[in-house]
């Protein structure tokens, strides 16, 4: 652990280990850097994420054990002021929330707020922040915030009280997790332990505000790493700890179970545990996210083994794949041959490659450029071997049967999916809450970022050069076309295009670099604004796009004035179909 901390840049980390009756729990480096004060595993309060959810899908299990609901039931029938709208004729139930096969798309606005005068009450963030149903349920995973939400929504408002009372009263009571919390920020008796969130800054780290959570069953959950070993016991003994039960053995055993996966030959989902089983060892878990705080929790079930750990700094996304991978292969060594480094390609390797996409993204939202980097790239290298790139990190792999691969010095897997004789999508091991979707040439990544690298270009061009032109014909006295010449504003609408697509570059790039949490998270009036310019540009290319058939068809202007307006209008009117494609050309929430 503590090599982690220097070689990823982590000031501290706490980690929580259960072995049948055994318990180890340790604190690693600093929960404030300024005070130099240490990380106690029994006192430091770390942010959890996404492991919250885990809580959530207890709570919603403790509601099917008392008969408040069950799995297979339209949840609408379980909402009172939530609207699920009837997209597809087949409903949602509980059983799709808890394995993420809604069939929501993304939304990123609401899942953490700017500050705690932002925070709503629960059933007032779901009405306002619904996700459109974007697929039938049961078809495929896409992780979704917003289900998970809507599940604690459903088993606190069912038993009559709110998400946190619940919580509080079923789960952190009977197993005296006492300094664990839903709060936001967490109670004044609490505050002084919470650590501290950093990102690593000129050789340094930055602290970090307190990071609010929009919906709290999705990832408000503040524990320290004793208490997160309690709830580890509890699903790891059938539901008790000492002479408190939470659940029914046979409810555990439920949760725990594969109940859904996109390809049976890859990791799937149990309910709210997704499994991360490699080398035939059997593992479920599930890893927890906020901006400055990483964590991870797995299960060894048939090993009666648990393990919580969390970090807080960026580096810890890292450093928690290392723990799982170097923890299993340590402590559960198997006797797995490696697959052998294949000498040709692939049974259809030239049909495998391509850019697939993530289905966990916005749709119908202007806040589905969120989506333009969750990808994963396929191709062949010259010896052969299918290579894979997402998120800068490449994999190679060996095929092991039709369209299923293991990786090449690891643990994960890769299976394709064949829909009418076409690869239509990809699966991987290592992330089961994902599947991702084939992207037509049209819609890949590279395509799209040389339109908008070469549109900005020319609009860069257009308005430099048409505006010194314009100085110097006023200064030249040259005259202009003559007034009853439609011509005559050719250039305005080609300006006005290429202007207003350059200010909404700017002003969008800029926002993301610049103010990034207010621009995704708070108020929407600079995304509203921002999208101004691009709906006047989009109208002015229509127009410049008109000029340049006039201008071609009278043979105005010479020849090469002609060909570089028509590569304005060609460059406007292509960045106004990327704008449209991602829903920029007005604001859509």
């Amino acid at each position: 652990m503590s090599s982690q901390l220097e070689e990823h840049d982590i000031p501290g980390a706490t980690v929580a280990v259960v072995d049948g009756d055994s318990e180890v729990t340790r604190g690693y480096g600093f929960s404030d850097i300024e005070s130099e004060t240490p990380v106690r595993a029994d006192e430091t309060l770390f942010r959890i994420g996404s492991l919250s959810k885990l809580f959530t899908w207890t709570a919603v299990m403790q509601g099917v054990e008392r008969g408040r609901f069950d799995l297979d039931t339209d949840v609408t029938q379980y909402l009172d002021e939530i609207d699920v709208p009837a997209t597809y004729e087949q409903p949602i139930t509980l059983e799709h929330l808890g394995t993420h096969t809604a069939g929501f798309e993304d939304r990123v606005h609401g899942t953490f707020v700017v500050d705690e005068t932002d925070l709503q009450p629960l059933e007032q963030s779901l009405a306002e922040e619904r996700p459109a149903r974007v697929r039938p349920p049961g078809q495929f995973t896409a992780y979704s915030n917003y289900g998970a939400a809507l599940a604690g929504h459903i088993a606190a408002t069912t038993a009559g009280t709110s998400f946190r009372n619940y919580v509080d009263e079923e789960i952190f009571e009977p197993l005296s997790m006492d300094r664990s919390t839903f709060a936001q920020p967490v109670p004044d008796v609490l505050r002084a332990d919470l650590a501290t969130g950093y990102t690593a800054a000129d050789g340094g780290f930055e602290d970090r505000p307190f990071e609010f959570v929009g919906m709290a069953p999705t990832g408000a959950m503040s524990a320290t790493a004793t208490d997160m070993a309690r709830f580890v016991r509890a699903h790891l003994q059938g539901g008790t700890v000492d002479t408190e039960r939470i659940l029914e053995s046979e409810t555990v055993a439920e949760m725990h179970r594969r109940r859904f996966a996109n390809d049976e030959r890859v990791n799937g989902m149990a309910f709210g545990f997704y499994e991360m089983s490699r080398y035939g060892v059997r593992v479920i878990g599930h890893a927890g996210d906020t901006p400055s705080f990483h964590s991870l929790l797995f299960l060894l079930p048939e090993h009666d083994v648990g393990v919580f750990v969390s970090y807080n700094s960026p580096g810890g996304i890292d450093a928690r794949e290392e723990f799982i991978d170097e923890f299993v292969d340590r402590y559960f060594p198997t006797e797995e041959p490696p697959g052998a480094v294949p000498d040709s390609t692939p049974t259809r390797g030239s049909d495998l490659e391509g850019t697939y996409r993530a289905l966990r993204m916005p749709h119908t939202t202007s806040e589905k450029f969120i989506g333009f980097s969750e990808t994963v790239s396929v191709s062949i290298d010259d010896r052969g071997r299918l290579v894979t790139t997402h998120a800068g990190e490449t994999k190679r792999w060996v095929e092991a049967d039709p369209l299923f691969f293991r990786e090449i010095d690891g643990p994960d897997h890769l299976a394709f999916r064949e829909t009418d004789g076409d690869v239509t999508h990809l699966f991987l091991g290592s992330r089961p809450p994902s599947a991702y979707e084939r992207l037509s040439i049209a819609e890949q990544p590279r395509i799209h970022g040389a339109i908008v690298a070469l549109s900005v270009l020319v609009f860069v061009t257009a308005v430099v050069g048409w505006s010194v032109a314009a100085v110097w014909r006023r200064y030249r006295g040259v005259s202009r076309p003559k007034a009853d010449s439609p011509l005559r504003y050719a250039r305005w609408a080609g300006g006005i295009a290429a202007a207003c697509f350059l200010l909404f570059t700017v002003g969008f790039a800029g926002a993301l670099v610049m103010r990034p949490t207010a621009f995704l998270y708070g108020d929407r009036f600079l995304f509203r604004i921002l999208t101004i310019p691009s709906l006047v540009g989009a109208v002015a290319s229509c127009v410049t796009a008109v000029f340049a058939g006039v201008a071609v068809r009278n043979r105005a202007w010479g020849r090469w004035k002609r060909i570089y307006y028509a590569f304005v209008a060609l460059a406007a009117i292509a960045f106004t179909v990327l704008l449209w494609y991602w829903n920029l050309l007005w604001y859509q929430m």
